[in-house]
């Protein structure tokens, strides 16, 4: 054994005893007397500069006393200092749960709610703020914001610009509040003053640099300005600020496109890619840029250089990456062949997963649904929630009838995939084949929202609420769209169409003035033509065939210009003129098809159809595949009554074209005009098979469906068809839904679309007999005699079942309303009290 040596004794003697002694000190120690020891020692540390350890101390004072106000409010406010803001919320809400009446707290729980926008929590913490210390200028701004928003949401102008004073008066005496400068901004950008919001918005970014709100509102302001250097140096310290960020590394690809910047924008993405041997997402970025910028060959010899690059399932990948190159470029056997062999005998991963989904892709394309369905049934048992497969299936979903299933498959995508614009695109679609428009629309605002104002996305949305009427709102949409797409055509035009519409000139103009800085032929036709339709908006009709005229000669728009002239002409009441002019036009090249159809139409205007004849049969002979022609004959021979010689000119044009939309939508139509009912449902299930998107065509099969069948199963194939007709306030749809409901038993439900639909279908007998048979069913007879009434005369000597109907319940109807007595009359009736007394003897 080991022995200590004598000197060492008492030393050791003596520290037992002050270790004893310290742990008899230590044990004598409340809980509060501890928490306060770690407190002191906490904020000696912060005071160090040693923030973690503080901390750490911090945490040890909430272990022996929760209730210790002073530590939790040194805590939460270091750790909101660091930008551990959710801790700190944390920490702050536990201070209120134990001291509600903290007016500081208070205040900052609500300038956090509102950053974040959780207005429920900004209420709640603001309002008791405002009622603890009204005074308090950090107060005054909440108070500011809280009733801003308020008058904001009730569209209470003065209110809102009271609030909007009251936080001026903030920044005039503490210019740092961030509250106070929120609400200034907000106002400004909403009156849209962009140009007074940007000295405010770059003096709250001076005070929070890494502020996202106010970096996209500095980029949205300068690239309405077009400047696009400052547009680019803005997003590039937006890159730098926000790095994982995907829809500012998005804007700044898009920049070095419109720049046409392609080097710059390879050498970006090159830079976020990384190794070649990297993850896959970054090169297939760079091989996108490529295809689009350069040409499909340069992306494949990017996809050469990284097959050989990577090895496994990378290499897999990118080999049917360029299998789907070798297929846009139209040999697409050899692309099949390419992927297939790649499949053969792979083991299941997530990279052949997705070369399973790029391959039936194809073969959707080459019309294999089977073989593709098989692939992606195949993704699917091995992973359900395969985001690419669910879409795919989804969509087939929606093409059956069945959104519902649809919708489930697609909440299942975006589970995985939250900000996915295609998903939520098709979520848009199923509901609204559900019937659902409401939530079609906010899924289609959302789509724009994760597209970062995608064109697609925005015009998709834009053409959404134009068909609600709500043009001013699609107006904004495709303006936030055109500010992150700067000089795209296609919202330019579609801005132009609403402008137009209202009369709006001087924006009109702004449009033709960016249509010509884009110096594309595409956006010089677009431009002429556009400043015409403003020429003769404005009633400034010379002007605007001076202006077609000098474009006549210029090179592949003369047709445009001169179809453009000629029906200036015809709407001015010059036939005659248009007349010279086609001839002229006509002399030089006799044989343009365009040209012909022009001096076909004159011709029909001018009542010698004759001559409207030869011209459109010339052309039908010389271009036996067009379909105009055989439209605009088939509408002469109709209405002068030949109608076997319309019929024979559209059965051997549909022999030439089996596969035509158009085509076979007329025959529709001419046989439901002779009454062979079911050839007419025939050929719209056969429209409706291969595009059930087409809602025009799946209303007149409904339509159709419910007029002349009586059966069940029939009634109920209408209704899986239809019910994306619900909550239209298109008469044709509005009558089609009606009736359904109707037949369905729903007669309430079918007189909210009956009403407006007879209403704005006042000559269609149909949609009178409809309405009256709806009230008629609704024992309302007064009503029902006028409709059916109306309902007989507008349908004449029609043999149609339906009017034979109508007069059978038009016979049958009281001749007054069968209005049942009050109640509080049969209640006197009956009541012993109400009857007279008997005679006093």
């Amino acid at each position: 054994m080991t022995r200590l040596s004598p000197r060492l004794r008492p030393r050791l003697r003596f520290a037992a005893l002050m270790l004893a002694s310290a742990l008899t000190l230590a044990a004598c120690e409340s809980p509060e007397d501890k928490a306060e020891r770690f407190y002191q020692s906490g904020m000696e540390l912060l005071e160090a500069g040693d923030v973690e350890r503080a901390l750490v101390e911090f945490r040890n004072v909430f272990e022996y006393n929760g209730f210790h106000k002073e530590a939790r409010r040194v805590y939460a406010d270091t750790q909101l200092a660091r930008g551990e803001v959710g801790e700190a919320y944390g920490q702050y809400l536990r201070l209120i749960e134990q001291y509600p009446d903290t007016p500081e707290v208070r205040q900052v729980l609500a300038e956090i709610a509102i950053a974040r926008g959780d207005w429920e929590e900004a209420e709640r913490h603001g309002r008791a703020a405002i009622e603890l210390a009204p005074e308090v200028t950090g107060v005054k701004a909440i108070a500011a914001a809280l009733d801003y928003r308020t008058a904001m949401l009730a569209r209470d102008t003065a209110a809102a610009g009271q609030a909007v004073e009251a936080a001026r008066a903030v920044l005039a005496s503490t210019p740092e509040n961030k509250v106070a400068r929120r609400i200034v901004i907000d106002s400004m950008m909403n009156a849209g003053d962009t140009e007074a919001a940007l000295p405010e918005i770059e003096a709250a970014l001076a005070e929070d640099p890494g502020n996202l709100d106010y970096n996209v509102m500095k980029f949205r302001i300068l690239a309405e300005r077009n400047d696009v250097e400052a547009t680019g140096a803005q997003l590039k310290r937006m890159v730098e600020l926000f790095p994982e960020n995907e829809e500012v590394r998005a804007g700044l690809i898009r920049w070095y496109i419109y720049k046409k910047d392609f080097d710059g924008a390879e050498a970006y993405l090159r830079q976020l890619a990384g190794p070649d041997d990297g993850p896959v997402e970054g090169h297939v970025a760079v091989v996108q840029l490529l295809q689009q910028a350069r040409s499909a060959d340069a992306a494949i010899a990017e996809l050469d250089r990284l097959i050989a690059a990577n090895t496994g399932t990378n290499a897999a990948l990118y080999g049917a990456l360029r299998a789907s190159l070798i297929f846009e470029g139209g040999n697409q056997a050899e692309a099949i062949a390419a992927i297939e062999a790649i499949l053969a005998g792979a083991e299941p991963s997530d990279e052949i997963r997705r070369i399973k989904v790029i391959l039936a892709q194809m073969q959707v394309t080459t019309g294999n649904v089977v073989g593709a369905r098989a692939r992606i049934e195949e993704v699917l048992a091995e992973d359900a929630s395969h985001v690419d497969a669910l879409k795919m299936r989804a969509r087939w979903l929606i093409d059956e009838d069945k959104p519902a299933d649809a919708i489930i498959d697609l909440r299942a995508a975006l589970s995985q995939s939250p900000r996915d614009a295609a998903i939520l695109t098709l979520m848009a679609e199923a509901h609204e084949r559900d019937g659902s428009p409401d939530l079609a629309g906010e899924r289609l605002a959302l789509a724009v929202e994760v597209s970062n104002r995608g064109v697609a996305e925005s015009l998709r949305y834009a053409a959404f609420l134009n068909r609600d009427d709500r043009g001013s709102v699609a107006e904004q949409v495709l303006q936030d769209s055109l500010q992150a797409n700067p000089g795209n055509l296609q919202l330019l035009a579609e801005l132009a169409k609403i402008w137009v519409a209202v009369k709006d000139w001087e924006k009109a103009e702004g449009a033709v003035a960016e249509m010509r800085a884009l110096k594309t032929p595409d956006g010089t036709r677009a431009a002429l033509a556009l400043q015409s339709t403003i020429l003769q908006g404005r009633g400034q009709t010379e002007e605007s065939l001076a202006l077609l005229q000098s474009q006549l000669g210029t090179g592949s728009g003369d047709a445009a210009a001169l179809s453009q002239i000629v029906q200036t002409l015809v709407t001015d009441g010059k036939p005659d003129e248009a007349r010279t002019q086609v001839d002229a036009a006509l002399a030089k090249t006799p044989d343009d098809p365009d040209l012909l159809m022009l001096s076909a139409g004159l011709h029909m205007v001018a009542g010698n159809q004759a001559a409207a004849e030869a011209g459109y049969r010339q052309v039908i002979a010389d271009l036996p595949q067009a379909e105009n022609p055989v439209r605009m004959l088939y509408s002469l021979l109709s209405s002068a009554g030949r109608e076997d010689e319309a019929n024979a000119l559209l059965d051997e044009a549909m022999a030439r074209v089996p596969a035509s939309v158009t085509l076979r939508w007329i025959k529709a139509g001419a046989l439901e005009k002779v009454g062979d009912f079911e050839g007419s449902i025939a050929i719209y299930e056969q429209l409706y098979a291969e595009d059930s998107s087409n809602v025009v065509v799946a209303n007149n099969l409904a339509s159709l469906i419910t007029t002349h069948r009586t059966d069940p199963a029939s009634l109920e194939r209408a209704f899986t068809v239809a019910r994306r007709l619900r909550g239209s306030d298109v008469p044709a749809f509005q009558d089609t839904y009606g009736w359904i409901e109707y037949r369905r038993g729903n007669l309430e439900e079918a007189l909210t679309y009956l009403e407006p639909a007879a209403a704005g279908l006042p000559e269609d007998p149909l949609a009178q007999y409809h309405l009256g048979m709806t009230y008629a069913g609704l024992n309302r007879p007064t009503e029902a005699r006028a409709a059916l009434t109306l309902a007989l005369e507008l349908a004449g000597g029609s043999p149609l079942p339906q009017f034979e109907e109508a007069r059978t319940t038009l016979a049958g109807l009281p001749e007054t309303p069968a209005e049942a007595p009050a109640t509080d009359n049969l209640l006197q009736e009956l009541s012993p009290e109400a009857s007279p007394p008997a005679a006093t003897p």
